[in-house]
């Protein structure tokens, strides 16, 4: 499927399109500035020429894309997500959003009115289907290759669409997608992050999350 990134010059953006471009997926990654996004698919490319990722405007990306997925900090996507309201009508749209705020060195989560960040997106885009997945995962393990051994616990109203995702998720290596539930649990998931940054700054790692007793 060809997937489209807002907002996708960041370490996360780029991770996830590295990954899913190497499973064989064309990638279109976003940003408000074309400069922005063909830099980031030329440092992309420098790992591997092949892959089948293209830069464009947020508003071209979502155009072509069948799935949207959201890498914008949380502070910039009640900007940027309106405008592309009408592009993304139908469409899944996947948040990977965490409002998470630091001070004295320290990570916290936001408080979100609408409670998570996900939910945010899903009343900014209200025509769309709002999927929440992919926090967790490590921007610097993406990039760097090689299987994550992690899950990705995906949240959505809307079965199919929670189905589908954790499909997706499971075309990176070494990722279990895990049903997370209804959207409203996305809050916890996006927790689930902070907490990460906590340990990983403690224990000098890139740690992420395994779900238990599972199969």
């Amino acid at each position: 499927m060809r997937i489209g990134f807002i907002g996708g010059t960041g370490e996360e953006g780029m991770g996830l399109a590295y990954r899913f471009a190497q499973a064989g997926h064309d990638c279109v990654i976003g940003s408000r500035a074309i400069e922005k996004a063909d830099a980031a698919v030329a440092e992309l490319k420098e790992k591997d020429a092949g892959l089948p990722i293209t830069g464009a405007t947020n508003d071209d990306a979502v155009a072509q894309a069948d799935i949207v997925i959201v890498t914008t900090p949380y502070t910039a996507q009640a900007a940027t997500l309106p405008p592309l309201a009408a592009a993304v009508t139908g469409k899944i749209v996947i948040s990977t959003v965490v409002p998470m705020a630091f001070e004295g060195g320290r990570a916290s989560l936001t408080s979100v009115p609408e409670g998570s960040a996900a939910q945010q997106e899903q009343a900014l885009l209200p025509e769309s289907i709002v999927v929440a997945a992919f926090q967790n995962l490590s921007a610097r393990k993406l990039l760097k290759g090689g299987p994550l051994e992690a899950d990705v616990v995906v949240c959505a109203d809307d079965k199919d669409a929670r189905t589908k995702v954790m499909a997706l998720a499971e075309d990176i290596e070494g990722v279990r997608g895990v049903n997370g539930g209804a959207l409203a649990n996305s809050q916890m998931v996006e927790g689930i992050t902070v907490l990460l940054v906590s340990i990983n700054r403690a224990y000098k790692t890139q740690a992420g999350i395994r779900i238990a007793g599972i199969a």
